[in-house]
């Protein structure tokens, strides 16, 4: 995934936050909600394997601290550095887009979908200033690690996008947030990622490998 892509997915997911918010999240949280999503033992098991598998049920920045830790001890050799540097770049990145998305829980304040079910106002104007939906922690957390990772490593970009897309249709499927959600936390990690790509001049690994 180059820098022109991640622009793309910037902009695309811009677009397709504002057309959920409007037309998308309440018939997609409706289905969830007659189709049983909520109770989906698929769905919510393997989140928590996620969870566990990246250290999210130890510590909510357990994963930060294991790759700045090995980051560091990279650095300590010359011969390293190139893996160590890539280790704060994803490291940086991913902790920063889940920095932005909780603060943006807070200024958005919005609804997830079962509590807004549960309250029985269908109205669109979910942003009431007391819950935490917008944008996605999870899906922030996910994509935090796939966009600086897909663009260090293209070729494994395909393989590497299953977990994202796994977490976002989970979050959705249990009605624990609206489609918006998911995509905007998408939007903003493609929006972070470009930004630590132009602070730490940032290649690809093939092609820092290429010019060495």
């Amino acid at each position: 995934m180059n820098r022109r892509q991640l622009g793309y997915t910037v902009l695309v997911a811009l677009v397709l936050t504002l057309l959920s918010i409007f037309f998308l999240d309440q018939p997609i949280a409706a289905f969830v909600q007659h189709a049983g999503g909520r109770q989906s033992v698929i769905l919510q098991e393997g989140t928590r394997g996620l969870e566990i598998a990246t250290g999210l049920s130890i510590a909510r920045y357990f994963l930060t601290y294991l790759l700045l830790g090995l980051a560091a001890v990279l650095f300590l050799a010359k011969a390293r550095r190139p893996i160590a540097w890539i280790l704060f770049f994803v490291a940086g990145a991913q902790v920063v887009v889940r920095l932005a998305a909780a603060g943006l829980k807070g200024v958005f304040g919005r609804l997830r979908p079962f509590e807004v079910i549960q309250a029985g106002n269908w109205d669109w104007e979910f942003f009431s200033g007391h819950g935490n939906a917008f944008p996605s922690g999870h899906s922030a957390f996910f994509w935090g690690l796939f966009f600086p990772l897909a663009f260090v490593f293209p070729r494994y970009r395909l393989p590497l996008l299953i977990i994202p897309i796994f977490i976002s249709i989970a979050r959705i499927g249990v009605n624990d947030h609206w489609c918006s959600d998911v995509i905007a936390s998408a939007g903003l990690a493609a929006l972070i990622t470009l930004v630590f790509i132009w602070l730490f001049r940032m290649k690809p690994a093939m092609s820092n490998r290429t010019s060495r």
